[in-house]
C-alpha cells in the first residue's frame, strides 16, 4: 500500500490555511452562529409547476427562483433541450476557439435579432463573461470607472484590471454628478463605466441615462450587467439599458441566459468587428469550456417567445405578481427595497432577525432567501424574496399573511420608523 500520510498531512495544513482567512472565519463563524437556522447549501429533491420544492422532506413554495418568466417548466424549452441533446450530444466536445457547433452561431444571430443589435458573443456565464471582458477592455492606460455596488464578478475583474495596467476608480453612489467627478475630463487611453443594470440584492436600477450621457461627454463607452434585467425589462424585454437609453449603440450589454431566459450561458452585444477582438482578448473565451448545445437550441426558442405576443402576457402575469407582493408589504408598512423588478427585498437590517426570519418562513411553507454581510452591507440584512410569473397567486398571498404572523414574533423595522427618523 503507497504511504498517503504525508499528502493527507499537506491537505490538512491547506484546509487550515483557507480556514484562517478573514473571509472563510466569518463564514465559518456564520455557520455555527446560525446552525439552527442558517439555510445555505440546502439539497432540492423535486420541483413542480407551482414553483414548490421539497427540502430534507418539507415542501415550500419557492420564492428564491431567479427563473423569472417561468420558462424553466415550459414545454417548448424542455423540448429544445431534449432536441438539442439528441443531435448535438451533451457537449460542444472543444473550446470555442477551435470550433463551435452551428447552433451557437444560430443562437447568438437570434439574440441580435431579438435586441435590434448587430451581433453578440455568448460565454459560458456572467461571471465568466466579466471576468473575461472587463480586464480585456480596460488595458493600460485606459480608465476603468466601477460602481461599488457592481457585481462581484465586475468587482473581481477589476482588480484583474488595476493589476494588468488599468487606472481603476471606484465610485459611490453611483450618480451621473459623482461619475463625473471621477472621470478625467480627457482620457489619454480608454474609458469604461462598468455597472449592474439591476442591483441583484435590492431590485433597484441605477441611473443609466445620466452614466451614459457622462461617458460619452467623456469619450467612454457604458458597459452594464443586466443580468437580472435580461427578459424583463424594456420593450419585449431587452433590457434596462434598452429601456432607459433606446439604443444599446454606445452601450455594451452583458445580459444572462438562464435568469429570465431558463438556460445556460451569457452574451454580450458588440459588432462583427469588436467580436472578433474580443474572442481573441478574453481569456474565458478562449480557455473557458462553451455552453452546451442543448441550451443553445433552448435560448433560439426562448428569443422566439420574448419576439412574440405572448411575452406580453407572460410578462404581465410577472408584473401581477409583483405588485401584489409590493402593496402587501406596504401595506404591513414593511421597508420594501425596489418597486418594479422580480426582485423584492425586505429590509430587516439585523442579520440575526434575517436569518430567523428566513428559517421562521421556511418552516411556515415558503422559502426566501436570508441575505447579510457581505453581499450587502454589515448592517443592511435583507429578506430577498423572487416572484416568478408561474407563483399562484395563492402562494403571493400565503407568503404575506404569513410574515404578517411572524411579525407577531420577529419584530421588523417600520417604514414609517424610517420616515420620521429621517425627517
Amino acid at each position: 500500500m503507497p504511504d498517503t500520510s504525508g499528502n493527507g498531512m499537506a491537505l490538512r495544513r491547506l484546509a487550515q490555511g483557507l480556514a484562517d482567512h478573514p473571509t472563510t472565519r466569518f463564514f465559518l463563524a456564520m455557520q455555527r452562529r446560525f446552525s439552527d437556522c442558517h439555510m445555505k447549501d440546502l439539497i432540492a429533491s423535486s420541483m413542480d409547476d407551482q414553483r414548490r420544492m421539497t427540502v430534507a422532506g418539507r415542501t415550500v413554495y419557492n420564492f428564491g427562483s431567479d427563473s423569472f418568466l417561468g420558462l424553466d417548466r415550459d414545454a417548448r424549452v424542455q423540448q429544445a433541450v431534449a432536441r438539442g441533446a439528441v443531435q448535438w450530444g451533451t457537449h460542444n466536445g472543444a473550446s470555442r476557439a477551435f470550433y463551435s457547433v452551428e447552433a451557437n452561431d444560430v443562437a447568438e444571430k437570434k439574440l441580435a435579432q431579438w435586441l435590434g443589435v448587430e451581433t453578440t458573443l455568448i460565454f459560458p456565464t456572467v461571471t465568466l463573461a466579466n471576468i473575461g471582458l472587463v480586464p480585456g477592455l480596460a488595458g493600460k492606460g485606459d480608465v476603468l470607472a466601477v460602481d461599488r455596488l457592481a457585481h462581484n464578478s465586475i468587482l473581481e475583474a477589476a482588480k484583474i484590471a488595476h493589476d494588468n495596467g488599468a487606472d481603476l476608480r471606484i465610485f459611490e453612489p453611483c450618480t451621473g454628478a459623482v461619475l463625473q467627478g471621477v472621470l478625467p475630463e480627457k482620457p489619454e487611453g480608454g474609458c469604461v463605466v462598468a455597472v449592474d443594470g439591476v442591483y441583484s440584492m435590492q431590485g433597484t436600477t441605477p441611473p443609466l441615462k445620466e452614466l451614459d450621457q457622462v461617458a460619452r461627454a467623456r469619450g467612454g463607452i457604458l458597459y452594464v450587467d443586466d443580468a437580472h434585467g435580461t427578459g424583463i425589462f424594456g420593450d419585449h424585454g431587452r433590457g434596462t439599458a434598452m429601456r432607459e437609453l433606446g439604443t444599446l449603440d454606445n452601450v455594451l450589454m452583458v445580459g444572462s441566459l438562464s435568469k429570465a431566459f431558463s438556460c445556460m450561458g451569457a452574451f454580450v452585444t458588440c459588432t462583427e468587428e469588436l467580436k472578433v477582438l474580443l474572442k481573441m482578448s478574453a481569456p474565458t473565451y478562449v480557455f473557458g469550456g462553451p455552453v452546451p448545445p442543448p441550451y443553445l437550441e433552448a435560448v433560439c426558442v426562448v428569443c422566439d417567445i420574448l419576439m412574440s405576443d405572448e411575452y406580453t402576457t407572460i410578462i404581465g402575469n410577472l408584473r401581477t405578481r409583483i405588485d401584489r407582493l409590493i402593496q402587501g408589504l406596504q401595506a404591513m408598512d414593511l421597508m420594501v427595497l425596489g418597486n418594479e423588478s422580480p426582485i423584492v427585498s425586505i429590509l430587516v437590517k439585523d442579520r440575526t432577525a434575517a436569518m430567523q426570519s428566513g428559517k421562521w418562513l421556511f418552516d411556515h411553507g415558503f422559502y426566501v432567501q436570508s441575505v447579510t454581510y457581505p453581499a450587502v452591507p454589515i448592517n443592511a440584512a435583507v429578506l430577498r424574496i423572487q416572484v416568478n410569473a408561474n407563483h399562484p397567486m395563492e402562494a403571493i398571498d400565503g407568503l404575506l399573511n404569513a410574515l404578517g404572523q411572524m411579525r407577531g414574533e420577529i419584530p421588523l423595522p417600520k417604514a414609517s420608523d424610517d420616515a420620521l427618523a429621517c425627517a
